[in-house]
């Protein structure tokens, strides 16, 4: 199945125009490309990271009357669209996919070298909670604090977590880091 064409109609659209006043909408259009990077990060696949967007849109189109005043809205729609990877990751069919998928070497983006390439490995093999708070930190470059709240834990906790992680792919490729 294709990709949508940048001509086509997006969940956020569908909702700007059916809300005049467009509070949702403005406040949910610059947190799109945060949020499809972090699908993309969790799930690893183009396709599902955006139906996962989209959803998460939806989803917290119909929670936003429950958003409180002065909330940290940024949070709250990535730990939404977060929520939906986990759901989708759990769902039974995604372990079949994710088993019949033939192994096939993807070619390289332009631009990255051997030791790019052998930390994107290393990163998709941790376990999805560290990926998490590595691509929540790093990726998406979203302080601890923030990086708590998506995770559901406090901002010390939030640190710890992304330490472990940044640990165990020091263990996992030290040649890399050059930490002698």
């Amino acid at each position: 199945m294709g990709r949508i064409e940048t001509g086509g109609v997006t969940a956020l659209e569908v909702l700007a125009e059916g809300n005049p006043d467009r509070p949702f909408a403005d406040l949910v259009a610059p947190l799109i490309p945060a949020a499809q990077r972090l699908a993309y990060g969790m799930l690893q696949n183009i396709d599902e990271s955006e139906d996962a967007v989209q959803e998460a849109t939806f989803k917290a189109w119909r929670a936003f009357p429950r958003l409180r005043e002065g909330s940290n809205h940024r949070a709250w729609f990535l730990t939404i669209v977060t929520n939906e990877c986990r759901q989708r990751r759990r769902n039974r069919w995604w372990s079949i996919l994710k088993q019949a998928t033939p192994v096939a070497e993807e070619p390289s983006p332009t631009g990255l070298n051997e030791a790019a390439m052998d930390l994107r490995r290393a990163l998709s093999g941790l376990p999805a909670e560290m990926k998490l708070a590595i691509v929540l930190r790093y990726y998406l470059d979203l302080p601890f604090d923030e990086v708590g709240r998506v995770l559901g834990v406090s901002s010390k906790a939030a640190r710890a977590r992304v330490h472990r992680a940044l640990v165990r792919l020091r263990v996992e490729v030290p040649e890399m880091l050059g930490d002698e």
